[in-house]
């Protein structure tokens, strides 16, 4: 005896109508959820990239005889955020950079030991003259979580 249920449940279970829409409606999320932490990773590689080219205008401002640590830290908060002065305007607070420039001087025998930039090396020479531009902010993503992005750049002045 055979129910009659039963024959539209085997037709049912060896149908294969619609199984394209499961497998999309299993994959869909995940798929959905990866292109969001894609979107999060490139949007931090753009925030250092933007980072590396504010600290690339403050090294430039230095090798045009700008010695005022203040003037070019102002200039790579100016080049990481599209404003200038002591009120940033409407910037977002999280786009300002934290900046930090020093100056430090060696003597072109000892490289690596630091020198008074105001006293000559042995055998009366001037000693070098370098800036250390250091510029660093959080990147606080959608998935991706909070992490301290970072970028430092060397350059020699004198």
């Amino acid at each position: 005896m055979t129910y009659p249920g039963f024959t539209n449940f085997k037709a049912f279970a060896r149908s294969t109508r619609g199984t394209s829409a499961i497998e999309f409606a299993i994959m869909a999320p995940i798929l959905i959820v990866g292109l969001l932490i894609v979107t999060d990773v490139g949007l931090a590689v753009n925030d250092r990239m933007r980072l590396d080219q504010a600290a690339r205008a403050g090294a430039e401002f230095a090798m045009n005889s700008v010695d005022e640590a203040d003037t070019i830290e102002d200039m790579v908060k100016a080049s990481a955020t599209g404003a200038y002065g002591d009120d940033l305007n409407d910037v977002d607070s999280s786009r300002i950079p934290e900046v930090e420039a020093e100056m430090y001087c060696e003597c072109p025998g000892a490289p690596g030991v630091s020198a008074s930039c105001s006293n000559l090396c042995a055998g009366d020479i001037v000693p070098s003259a370098y800036w250390r531009i250091e510029a660093r902010k959080d990147f606080d993503g959608v998935f991706v979580p909070a992490f301290p992005i970072t970028t430092q750049i060397t350059v020699q002045t004198r």
